[in-house]
């Protein structure tokens, strides 16, 4: 089920950024579309034991999103909403960020993904998120969000194979 690559999280001491680096086994244009086609995402984008489901999709540049996972029972884990800055297929995705639920925007964030063509038909995903503050930034990583990742991109891994 795991798939061979590595998923990188790179956070420098003290910044408000940080970088998640994953390839994967699938053309540049498969991966793209399975982070901006809502039909898609919600078949991997939900850690195990979670059911993602959208209230807004508008998955186009200026369009808005809000989705939420929530576990077996219906009981909502978390939910999160955010703008599409920008949409280029099959190279940028920018969007906005935020969990509800928290005061104040201390928890939005700036997100790129860029989808980097690799020979051999592969793809290398770069994200790139900018937090409100370090603080957010480290509250971010310590939640779990590594290994959340690592399982979302292991889903993604396996339905790529499909």
């Amino acid at each position: 089920m795991s798939s061979g690559n590595k998923t990188k999280v790179i956070a420098e001491e003290g910044k408000q950024e940080l970088f998640v680096i994953r390839e994967f086994e699938a053309d540049r244009e498969e991966v793209y579309q399975a982070f901006s086609d809502p039909d898609i995402l919600i078949q991997f984008f939900a850690p195990a034991g979670a059911i993602m489901s959208y209230t807004a999709r508008d998955f186009r540049t200026g369009g808005h999103y809000r989705y939420a996972h929530t576990d077996y029972n219906g009981n909502i884990v978390c939910t999160f909403k955010g703008i599409f800055h920008e949409m280029k297929a099959p190279e940028l995705i920018i969007q906005t960020a935020e969990l509800e639920g928290f005061p104040g925007l201390e928890n939005a964030l700036l997100e790129s993904m860029i989808f980097e063509e690799l020979p051999g038909n592969r793809c290398r995903l770069i994200i790139h998120d900018i937090c409100f503050s370090v603080e957010t930034r480290d509250a971010m990583l310590q939640s779990g969000m590594e290994s959340g990742l690592i399982m979302i991109f292991n889903q993604l891994d396996d339905l790529l194979k499909k």
